[in-house]
């Protein structure tokens, strides 16, 4: 019986393992990329079993929502209370362990860049970039060129500026380069 307390003590004072009986919940899951995604959270949540998940991400497995680009499974999910995001590219795989889960959240809730919003413009001339930053960003891009040939030319003749508000850590940033320069991401 002490053994048993002084285990389950562990878990949620470490939060790295999972408490008996919780199951890996699957939130969310798409499959794309470059702004043409498919939700594919019917197909994922299939697949969980009582040890976690392991997930191919092919095409074969979800429909190609964007050919000639190469693809990315994103997976949002969550065991109790703690939640994270694992990402992979086309022709790799997701294993997500229940037991260790806990662990995973924690780091990544650290680690993990989120991009809250990215504009391109000048003045009142700016577009919505935020989905193209956050699909580079997913590649593992953090060097963005501010340039028309990325980002189009909303303001012909002005200078324009690239700003990324951003999240990491829990704490939130502003990066911005003009235009023809690159800024990074921390």
């Amino acid at each position: 019986m002490k053994k048993v307390a002084f285990l389950a003590a562990l878990a949620l004072v470490s939060g790295s393992m999972a408490w008996a009986g919780e199951k890996l919940e699957i939130i969310k899951a798409e499959y794309g990329a470059e702004g043409k995604w498919s939700d594919v959270t019917a197909i994922v949540k299939a697949k969980v079993t009582d040890d976690g998940l392991k997930i191919d991400a092919e095409n074969g497995l979800f429909q190609d929502p964007a050919p000639g680009l190469t693809k990315i499974l994103k997976v949002t999910a969550k065991v109790g209370d703690k939640q994270a995001v694992f990402k992979c590219e086309e022709h790799k795989s997701i294993e997500i362990k229940t037991e260790s889960f806990g662990a995973v959240a924690k780091t990544q809730a650290e680690t993990e860049l989120e991009i809250i919003s990215a504009e391109y413009g000048a003045g009142d001339k700016k577009v919505n970039v935020a989905e193209k930053v956050k699909a580079m960003v997913d590649k593992g891009t953090k060097k963005i060129a501010a340039t028309n040939e990325l980002f189009s030319d909303p303001a012909p003749g002005d200078t324009k500026t690239l700003t990324i508000k951003y999240k990491l850590g829990g704490k939130e940033g502003t990066v911005s380069a003009s235009e023809n320069e690159s800024l990074d991401l921390p």
